[in-house]
Order: structure tokens, then C-alpha cells, then sequence
């Protein structure tokens, strides 16, 4: 029969919640970067479509991908946002739950709802991936399926998904009082 003393799970929660903090931030650095990259592109795109004017070439492609490039940075900026608590919050759950019960409950109970909204989001999305490859909607220009744009949204609403899971089981085991 396997006997575990306070100290052995202090130590393996210890470790547990390095290994947690590391990943999270692995995920914050993740869709920061992956965020940039379709800024640079859209405004790459337009910079090329401004100076391709000036000389009257027809460059019709360009805004496509300033607008395919616009749309993913979009949904990976609102998940790096989500991430920093920069999203909309109810005000009033907040501060009843937050005045009656402390802090820990308040960062449990909505985790739990974002872990449910961005669930069924990217389980969505996902559907939408699926139709987009069985009907595809292509786009003029450029060719190129638009529906797989939902692809962007999946990925940042379940690198939501894991951080906000990983964040709960900050909180009940431990670490949970500091808001990082």
C-alpha cells in the first residue's frame, strides 16, 4: 500500500504548479507571436497595394490577404487578450461573488464559465472547419478557401481552453491568489 507523507505532496504539487506556470506562459508567448504574424502580413499587403497604385498595377490579391490576414490576427488577439484578463467582464457577478466569498471562488467560478464558453466555441469552429472542407467558399482573388479561417478561431479558443484549465487547477491546488 502506497503512503504518501505531507512533505512528498507538497513537493509533487510544487512541481506541479512550476511545470503549470511554465506552460501557461508557453501559451501566452505562443499566441503573442502567432498574433504578429498576420499584422505583419495585412500591413505588408496593404503597403505593397499603396505603392502598386501609385504605379496602376493591379494587385486585387492584396486586399484579400490584408482582410483573411485582419480577421486571424483578430481571433488570436482577442485570445492573447483573454489571456491578460483584457475581456469584457459582468461587473456584477464580480463583485458579489467576489465581496461575498473572496477572490479564490470569484477566479474558480469564472474559469468554469470560460472554460464552458470557449468549449463549445471551439467545438464550433471546428464544425465550421469541417463544413468549410465539404463546401468550400472560395475566395476571388486570391483562390483561397475562406472558410478555413475558422482554423484561427479554433486555435485561439482552445489555447483559451487549456489556459484556463491549467489556471483552475492553479487555483485549487495551490497559486491561486496571484492573477497572472
Amino acid at each position: 500500500m502506497l503512503s504518501f507523507s505531507s512533505a512528498m505532496i507538497k513537493n509533487i504539487v510544487g512541481k506541479m504548479q512550476r511545470y503549470t506556470h511554465r506552460i501557461k506562459n508557453y501559451i501566452r508567448k505562443a499566441l503573442f507571436y502567432i498574433s504578429m504574424i498576420p499584422l505583419l502580413v495585412m500591413v505588408g499587403a496593404l503597403f505593397f497595394q499603396v505603392i502598386a497604385r501609385e504605379f496602376r498595377l493591379h494587385v486585387d490579391w492584396t486586399e484579400e490577404l490584408s482582410r483573411f490576414s485582419f480577421i486571424s490576427m483578430v481571433f488570436f488577439a482577442a485570445a492573447y487578450s483573454t489571456l491578460h484578463n483584457g475581456h469584457l467582464r459582468i461587473s456584477f457577478l464580480s463583485d458579489v461573488i467576489g465581496n461575498r466569498y473572496g477572490p479564490k471562488p470569484l477566479r474558480i467560478v469564472r474559469s468554469v464559465i470560460l472554460i464552458g464558453f470557449t468549449a463549445v466555441i471551439a467545438w464550433f469552429s471546428h464544425l465550421n472547419v469541417l463544413d468549410g472542407i465539404r463546401y468550400p467558399n472560395i475566395s476571388p482573388a486570391i483562390g483561397f478557401n475562406q472558410n478555413l479561417l475558422f482554423i484561427t478561431m479554433f486555435i485561439g479558443f482552445v489555447l483559451i481552453l487549456l489556459y484556463h484549465i491549467i489556471d483552475v487547477f492553479t487555483i485549487l491546488f495551490g497559486g491561486g491568489e496571484n492573477n497572472d
